[in-house]
């Protein structure tokens, strides 16, 4: 390797270290108010019963609620598929007073709150006059596989779109275990009434689906039936050939090998 290319490969190494640097240090990007203020893609559940409720929807998105009671500040963050960690991926930042009292995130930072994107978190901290609300946001996730940081302890409720459902495995599922599941007005709703793990994890399908699962499921069996079958009608004509060259009988015999009787 010539100098050249030796000072080329130092100064790419130097700015990808410059941008990372550059990266920590500005806090990987501030959120714009026009990303907190947006509109939702619907109503935010502000009179959930439970510490934190997760309304999934059919367009893909969803709707979180969490009960900020206690709590001085929120690190909102997801894991990557690397073992590292960015910053949640949100809009449509909302803060409920205990009165009642709905402010978007421009507000929420011009009344003393703030929210603060590193390049591995989402911090939300509150003025000391926000004690005893919730905060709110909107995300992309879909129904069919969702995941979400348990980012309080306590209970949970995650609502479904209507006509999903859990009920059938491997098609369905959620964790942790030990939540109820009812339905109304054609809304599953999972709720838990403890959780402490770091996840919760809803897997659902459409009811409509299960005819399609069915006809798969068919088509699986029919074509390993139809493998099973190939197989023996091979393994039968090997072994008539195998008899017409004489080699079936001596296999058969437990006798010497001829020569040697």
């Amino acid at each position: 390797m010539n100098r050249r290319s030796i000072l080329a490969l130092a100064t790419v190494a130097l700015l990808a270290a410059s941008a990372g640097c550059l990266g920590y240090v500005t806090g990987g990007g501030e959120i714009a108010n026009e990303t907190l203020d947006a509109e939702p893609p619907g109503e935010y559940p502000w009179n959930a019963s439970t510490d934190a409720r997760i309304d999934l929807r059919t367009d893909g998105t969803y709707l979180a609620v969490y009960n900020a009671t206690g709590r001085e500040e929120f690190r909102l963050y997801q894991e990557t598929g690397y073992g590292t960690e960015d910053p949640l991926e949100l809009r449509a930042f909302r803060y409920q007073y205990p009165n009642g009292t709905v402010i978007n995130g421009s507000e929420f930072r011009a009344r003393g709150g703030e929210i603060e994107q590193t390049t591995d978190e989402i911090w939300v901290r509150f003025d000391d006059g926000m004690e005893g609300g919730s905060i709110a946001y909107a995300g992309d996730g879909s129904p069919r596989r969702f995941i979400a940081r348990t980012y309080v302890t306590g209970s949970y409720e995650v609502r479904l779109p209507e006509g999903y459902t859990t009920d059938l495995r491997p098609f369905g599922h959620a964790s942790p275990r030990g939540y109820e599941a009812t339905t109304v007005d054609g809304q599953e709703r999972l709720v838990w009434e403890e959780v402490t793990t770091s996840v919760v994890v809803v897997q659902a399908y459409r009811r409509g689906d299960l005819p399609v699962f069915g006809a798969i499921a068919v088509v699986a069996l029919a074509i390993g039936v139809a493998g099973y079958l190939y197989f023996r009608r091979q393994l039968e004509a090997l072994r008539e050939r195998r008899r017409e060259m004489g080699l079936e009988d001596l296999d058969d015999d437990d006798g010497p090998p001829p020569g040697m009787r």
